[in-house]
């Protein structure tokens, strides 16, 4: 009673005939020739992408050195740059404010310097 499966079964469990079974096979067939149209297509698409991308660079750089060629040398290419790229953006400020605490001080100490070397009235 016993008869061998010429056929192994699906993956859902199932066995299919011979006819259902190519059918499944012509489906996939043709959801990968799909897949790998849709791929060649992107692909074309992200080098022409990319083409256009590397001319907007080269002429951006063409640019660029039209402009510079037209200036005097930035900082680094042949004399140091200022003194004031090394300092920190709000630099003068806390100097002023140094400045202004310094004089402060001192008048303060002076101040209290008056009244304790004042001798006191009779």
């Amino acid at each position: 009673m016993t008869e061998p499966w010429d056929e192994p079964s699906e993956n859902d469990g199932i066995t299919l005939g011979p006819e259902e079974a190519l059918e499944r096979e012509i489906a996939k067939s043709k959801a990968l020739k799909v897949e790998r149209l849709q791929l060649r297509d992107q692909v074309e698409r992200l080098t022409a992408e990319n083409q256009a991308l590397g001319e907007e660079n080269r002429s951006l750089q063409q640019h660029l050195k039209s402009a510079l060629s037209g200036r005097d040398p930035a900082p680094g290419e042949g004399h140091p740059p200022p003194l004031d790229s090394y300092r920190p953006h709000g630099f003068w400020l806390s100097a002023r404010w140094a400045f202004f605490l310094l004089i402060f001080n001192l008048a303060a100490i002076g101040i209290l310097l008056i009244f304790l070397l004042q001798k006191p009235g009779p």
